[in-house]
């Protein structure tokens, strides 16, 4: 799934509003918007990550830019727009006990690698999470290697620190090297209490996209709040999206996934020291049996 940032000019906006949702109405959900008074480079494009950019040029012209390749050519504004038949509505996941194994599944070993703030989309993504990841080939690991958890909607999202530094968060979203561990099993959705707790464990907030105070915690439709070390964020919106390479999950598919990840780490644990000995796994490894001699019974 490509991304696709759309930039307008003064006057186009309703415009650009079209174009974004009709891509994202057509499976194309990764698309967003920012004014070129505030963006209007390829290079701020580039940086946060996406593969192609469209500049409305005017009500019946854009640009399109191919950041990968450098393709450039201008196009009439009918020639972006996707024509068929609309998919179904975006649905997100609700179901609490999903929420709260996906949570267990991203704290237990898992770290907060990256984020993304668009004008209605809220970006989190997570490597190391405990969901068995069958787009891997058998000879593979099959822990999921990263994993987005994406709000839409009144979003809002604040991060929260205990250090001297009030950029952090800028050169985290821009390098792929930082990891924040997230502090094991202190991650949790819809928790409002939690969330408030979590607020005034920091010293410093940082006002990320629609944050005004703790009342945006309270009157969020969904919120996700963690601690990870000396960091932590709360963020929100009204509905939750769950994405990875294989795209977008449902909540039904999360607690089988967990099984399975937990029946892998089994098998990974009694094939361990044998000739049939499965690839080395980090969150295996980290996760330890309490008896190496019969994992089966540890967990």
């Amino acid at each position: 799934m490509k991304k696709t940032l759309i930039f307008y000019k003064p006057g186009y906006v309703d415009l650009a509003i079209k174009l974004r949702d009709n891509y994202r109405a057509n499976d194309h959900e990764e698309a967003d918007i920012v004014s070129a008074e505030e963006h209007a480079d390829i290079e701020y494009a580039e940086k946060m990550r996406y593969d192609e950019a469209v500049f409305i040029e005017d009500n019946g012209t854009v640009t399109f830019h191919d950041i990968v390749s450098g393709y450039t050519r201008s196009l009439p504004v009918t020639d972006v727009f996707y024509n068929g038949p609309k998919p179904d509505a975006r649905k997100g996941i609700t179901n609490r006990d999903a929420l709260n194994i996906l949570a267990d599944a991203i704290s237990d070993i898992g770290s907060w690698w990256c984020w993304h703030v668009g004008d209605d989309m809220l970006q989190l993504e997570f490597c190391d999470v405990l969901l068995y990841d069958e787009t891997k080939a058998k000879e593979e690991t099959h822990t999921t290697d990263v994993l987005a958890v994406r709000f839409y909607g009144h979003i809002f999202a604040v991060f929260l620190d205990d250090l001297n530094d009030k950029n952090w968060h800028e050169r985290f979203r821009d390098d792929d090297s930082i990891l924040y561990p997230v502090d094991t099993y202190n991650m949790a959705f819809d928790d409002k209490k939690e969330a408030e707790s979590l607020l005034n464990d920091y010293k410093n907030r940082v006002p990320v996209k629609g944050f005004g105070g703790a009342e945006a915690v309270v009157t969020a439709k969904h919120i996700l709040c963690a601690g990870c070390g000396e960091v932590g964020f709360i963020v929100g919106g009204d509905e939750i999206e769950i994405v990875g390479k294989k795209g977008k999950y449902t909540e039904e598919e999360i607690e089988p996934l967990s099984r399975k990840w937990w029946e892998y780490w089994k098998e990974y644990w009694r094939l361990t020291g044998t000739r049939d000995a499965l690839p080395k796994d980090y969150a295996c490894e980290v996760t330890i049996p309490l008896n190496k001699e019969d994992p089966q019974g540890s967990r």
